[in-house]
């Protein structure tokens, strides 16, 4: 070092920010540019070939270690929380009304009663609500403490809950 010039630690520092998950992306070779012309070349569909390149390619570029995981923003336990007293009430909803009965409603099929997918979007609703009414915040904290939850979480801490929809008399 010279005598005129000063190593001063103060000096401003040039700080490079990391690549985004896109360009990231396209330095791999699988950024839109590369996805649009899979899509333009496979000969296929164009639905069916963003799929394939959605569905099939990048995530088995992912699995090899060829792009990284795409980036996901963390779920708070509240929400994790709704989505269990949720997942109850659906499976709570098709104990009730099993799909094989008339009635009951069966998400992939185009042959529903009809009404059954209101009916079953009303009381999912209304019992996610109640379960959350319920023991919300229980299982909010549960959540929070384990850092995830079972699929008995609902029922470790509710008993087995059934869904009831307000116009159907409870049995006593």
């Amino acid at each position: 070092m010279s005598a005129d010039q000063i190593d001063d630690p103060w000096a401003s520092v040039t700080v490079t920010a990391a690549p985004t998950y896109e360009q990231q992306l396209d330095a791999a070779g699988y950024g839109d540019t590369a996805r649009q012309r899979y899509i333009d070349e496979s000969g296929h569909d164009p639905e069916y070939a963003e799929c394939t390149w959605d569905e099939m390619i990048v995530p088995a570029a992912e699995a090899s270690g060829e792009i990284p995981a795409q980036p996901t923003e963390p779920v708070s336990p509240a929400v994790r929380a709704e989505w269990v007293a949720r997942g109850q009430a659906m499976r709570a909803y098709w104990e009730q009304n099993p799909v094989e009965q008339q009635g009951g409603y069966d998400p992939l099929s185009n042959t529903n009663p009809p009404g059954a997918e209101a009916q079953f979007h009303t009381i999912v609703d209304q019992t996610t609500t109640q379960i959350m009414q319920d023991v919300g915040v229980e299982l909010t904290e549960s959540i929070e403490q384990m850092g995830t939850h079972g699929d008995n979480a609902v029922d470790e801490l509710y008993g087995q809950y059934q869904a009831v929809p307000d116009d159907e008399p409870e049995i006593r």
